[in-house]
């Protein structure tokens, strides 16, 4: 066979592999194995491969011991309405540190794009991708719903999509998230551990709902652990409501939690501003949200979410067998990691 007219689909036929596959081998990523990569460079060879100046490049960075660099475009895609989200979201940019630290040790270039783009649909969109030779991404910051814009369904139809954070629907995407069921769950646990007989979570419903009630269920579950009489409810108001300072004050002072389980930095302060109540009662956060003085609490690893996520999309873009929508039910549970505080104990009421 002409060397001129050797192309990947050639070798990838005749070594039953897909393209991709094919051109990370030729190209040394660590994507590929040892046996894979020899297999390519033998079938190239035999069809006169040997004097593209690719693979002759990366045949003699092997040699040397180095390795070559290579890498195909992946989308990551902002879904949230803030268009800087990536950036000023208390918790997003540490997904973004995972998906882009893992994308470069995997082989993979990024490029970014914003779902909420008024110049953007899912016709123009599927365009970009397909010029620039994307075939896949992750999805992130779409907490306004788990419903994905209907006139978006063609990119989720047509190409490779991982859900990071949290589940879609219409259509459901593969997932990657922590383990918000554990999160709840450790917490109490780490709580009573420490002396502590009465926690309590304060949470907004609407964020619950997100994860599919895996934050109440841990929590709920975590409280059978505990004496009847200890058991306290959640307070799942959203902080909107007009009387949510008041009626928070009410449920504090009826329930008498001695440690109070919360998410987001908001609630805190309100916590904080409210008299004897709130504000001497030790508080654990379900998710480090910057920095806090004596912050105690709940690590959620949304840097391993977003390198996991990088991942199941390589999988999936590897994979010559793979077809989009296989995944669609699979879920993947990043765990949590407990920080400790030396003077948790010290704050017990």
């Amino acid at each position: 066979m002409d060397s001129k007219k050797v192309t990947l689909a050639d070798i990838a036929k005749k070594a039953k592999l897909s393209k991709s596959a094919v051109s990370l081998a030729l190209n040394e990523s660590p994507m590929i194995s040892h046996k894979t990569r020899e297999k390519v460079l033998k079938v190239a060879r035999s069809l006169g491969y040997v004097r593209n100046e690719l693979l002759s490049s990366m045949m003699s960075s092997m040699k040397k011991g180095r390795c070559a660099s290579f890498s195909e475009t992946i989308a990551l895609v902002n879904g949230n309405h803030d268009e800087y989200a990536l950036t000023n979201h208390p918790t997003l940019p540490r997904y973004c540190i995972g998906i882009r630290e893992e994308a470069k040790r995997l082989g993979y270039a990024i490029n970014e794009f914003w779902l909420h783009d008024p110049r953007l649909d899912g016709e123009s969109f599927s365009k970009i991708l397909r010029s620039r030779g994307i075939r896949g991404g992750i999805i992130l910051g779409h907490s306004w719903c788990n419903n994905l814009p209907p006139a978006f369904q063609t990119v989720w139809r047509d190409f490779y999509f991982i859900s990071a954070g949290i589940k879609t629907f219409n259509p459901t995407l593969e997932m990657v998230s922590a383990d918000h069921y554990a999160i709840t769950y450790q917490a109490v646990a780490k709580a009573i551990e420490h002396g502590f007989k009465r926690p309590a979570l304060i949470l907004e419903e609407h964020i619950d709902r997100l994860v599919d009630g895996r934050f109440l269920a841990g929590y709920m579950r975590a409280q059978l652990n505990l004496r009847p009489s200890d058991r306290l409810s959640p307070f799942l108001e959203s902080d909107t409501n007009p009387n949510y300072v008041s009626r928070l004050k009410a449920w504090l002072e009826k329930s008498k939690p001695d440690v109070i389980l919360y998410l987001l930095n908001s609630t805190r302060e309100i916590i904080s501003g409210l008299p004897s109540t709130g504000s001497r009662t030790p508080l654990i956060q379900l998710e480090q949200r910057g920095y806090v003085p004596d912050w105690m609490g709940v690590e959620q690893n949304n840097d391993l979410v977003g390198r996991v996520a990088m991942r199941r999309l390589a999988d999936m873009l590897n994979r010559n067998s793979s077809r989009i929508g296989e995944n669609a039910n699979i879920v993947t549970l990043v765990p949590p990691t407990w920080l400790e505080n030396s003077s948790l104990s010290e704050k017990k009421l």
